[in-house]
């Protein structure tokens, strides 16, 4: 029914929205994405039809240096196509969408599509601030003098005093930005925490009880993972930070839900061994090229089924909580109700 179609699209507007401020969190992180998380997110803006989502990604592509493929336009096309269809169905009248949108075969200029970044905008508006003197013969006084010196500053900003350039206002992100968290993903990663101790009571992962087989020094967290091999997907191992040993790391999960398999069957811990974000990406892409990808992931039956599968799943869980990602949506399939959906906050906005 149309209440039904209706009720999916919010939805999955919903867990777009939180892909987006992952995306915008990770630019405050001084993050950049990889070309196939704008090619993922420009594809789940086709299949939502969600025409202006799309257009801004292609923008910020442009802005990362990042060049758009044949996939990534294809799948453009298709959100608009998408919101043309959805717009007919219901009898709405949305905005004029381009021709090409609508399958015309006309010559398109995709450049036009990348819309103006904020920071483009912003310099614009304070350039706009800084000549305009207009504006310094309408106030007077003390406010005059104030209005004029931030101009002054302004201008000496943009390199308009003496042809010299100064160094940017805004600098890179702080140490602490590196670890800034939205509030609506600060509200998801709370959600996912408190349905994980729901779905696995008294659940404990512990992750500093790793000692070195060589010189058996105990090496925390973060020791194992500064241990890592930065972007080498084949290299499962980590290296003691006193004697250089690599060796493979482990974390150990522990609940008391009845669902729960260890190691040794029912009631036992987990032994998982500890995979780095690329190994874990490498082990994700070869269960999502299933034939049922990501709804075995979502499966508590799934990881039950065999022990690799569950570990794949804690270390999914265990990254997450590291970098503080959200991960609620992991444990939809144990609940009935949409895990991620709109709130009257994200309403509001």
């Amino acid at each position: 029914s149309d209440l039904e179609i209706e009720e999916a699209k919010v939805t999955a507007r919903a867990q777009l929205g939180l892909a987006f401020e992952m995306l915008d969190m990770m630019k405050k992180r001084g993050l950049k994405a990889e070309p196939d998380a704008f090619q993922y997110l420009i594809e789940a803006c086709g299949r939502c039809g969600d025409t202006e989502r799309a257009s801004k990604l292609l923008g910020r592509m442009h802005e990362d240096g990042i060049v758009a493929d044949g996939v990534v336009y294809s799948w453009l096309v298709t959100a608009f196509s998408s919101e043309n269809a959805w717009n007919k169905l219901s009898g709405k009248n949305g905005e004029d969408l381009p021709d090409w949108a609508n399958g015309a075969s006309v010559e398109m200029d995709w450049n036009k599509l990348q819309k103006r970044s904020i920071r483009e905008k912003a310099k614009d508006r304070i350039k706009n601030f800084a000549e305009d003197d207009a504006d310094e013969e309408e106030v007077t006084g003390v406010r005059r003098k104030s209005v004029v010196a931030v101009k002054q500053i302004i201008r000496r900003r943009m390199g308009n005093e003496n042809g010299q350039r100064l160094e940017p206002i805004i600098k890179a992100p702080s140490l602490e930005d590196k670890a800034f968290v939205s509030e609506a993903v600060l509200r998801q990663i709370l959600l996912g925490e408190s349905l994980l101790e729901i779905v696995y009571p008294d659940i404990s992962i512990d992750t500093d009880n790793e000692l070195c087989p060589r010189c058996n020094k105990l090496l925390t967290d973060d020791e194992v993972v500064s241990g890592w091999t930065s972007g080498n997907a084949q290299d499962y191992t980590t290296k003691c930070s006193i004697c250089s040993q690599r060796f493979v790391p482990h974390f150990c999960v522990q609940s008391t839900a009845p669902s729960f398999v260890g190691s040794r069957g029912p009631g036992t811990p987990l032994l998982c061994e500890r995979l780095s974000p690329w190994v874990l990406q490498k082990e994700l892409r070869s269960v999502m090229s299933d034939r049922d990808g990501i709804e075995d992931l979502l499966d508590p039956d799934w990881r039950g089924e065999q022990t690799k599968n569950a570990i794949l799943w804690w270390n999914l869980i265990l990254s997450c909580m590291r970098y503080r990602f959200p991960f609620a949506f992991l444990l939809q399939g144990s609940f009935d109700t949409n895990l991620v959906a709109p709130t009257p906050v994200d309403d509001v906005q």
